[in-house]
């Protein structure tokens, strides 16, 4: 059996990352407003599943022993799992009364999943909350564009805007150039980021 290695999932998000920015870099050959938006809502959207699934296969790959990228060991709470199955089962069942399936979109929830088999004190645990605020906000686009809810997506736009404008989109705010750079590219690069501190590249 190979043995679990926490750079596969690091670098397959890296690797789309990379195609996200180019797809990025075009859209301002785009002449169409309103499909320039749309498109960076699709790029917003995968990227934010991509970000979660990173955020998995590294969990998984530390409940199964694998060291940090570093070398550095994982600190477990529970036995090393046997396989990646077995540590997404250990995340759903080990310590609770009944299953809770395992989510990934915002720090509580990582945090809940992990705790009775990742140490709170583990680097995993401290990269994620000192992200917590970038994943909660990537979160809330994603969800605004994928559902349609407004709840919280006022409160960001009102920060990024400094009022309450009801007729911005998430395509709006992602290529708003009040950032500088957009939103959307600040979001692929500090999700690199963010998974890099993750698996302690």
């Amino acid at each position: 059996m190979v043995a679990p290695n926490i750079k596969v999932p690091y670098d397959l998000f890296l690797r789309k990352c990379d195609r996200y920015s180019v797809i990025v870099a075009g859209l301002n050959t785009v002449a169409d407003p309103t499909l320039r938006r749309m498109l960076a809502e699709l790029v917003m959207m995968r990227l934010f599943d991509d970000f979660q699934e990173v955020v998995k296969g590294v969990a998984v790959r530390l409940a199964c022993g694998a060291t940090y990228a570093d070398g550095t060991p994982p600190v477990l709470l529970i036995p090393s799992a046997r396989s990646t199955t077995q540590a997404l089962s250990n995340f759903e069942n080990v310590a609770r009364t009944k299953p809770k399936s395992a989510q990934w979109s915002k720090y509580a929830f990582i945090k809940e999943t992990v705790e009775n088999v990742i140490h709170p004190a583990d680097p995993f645990l401290k990269s994620c909350s000192a992200g917590s605020a970038q994943i909660a906000d990537m979160q809330v686009i994603r969800n605004r564009i994928a559902h349609t809810g407004i709840k919280n997506y006022p409160k960001l736009v009102r920060r990024h805007y400094g009022a309450t404008m009801n007729h911005i989109t998430p395509g709006v705010l992602l290529l708003s150039p009040r950032n500088s750079p957009p939103l959307l590219e600040r979001y692929i690069a500090t999700s690199r980021v963010l998974a890099k501190s993750l698996s302690r590249s």
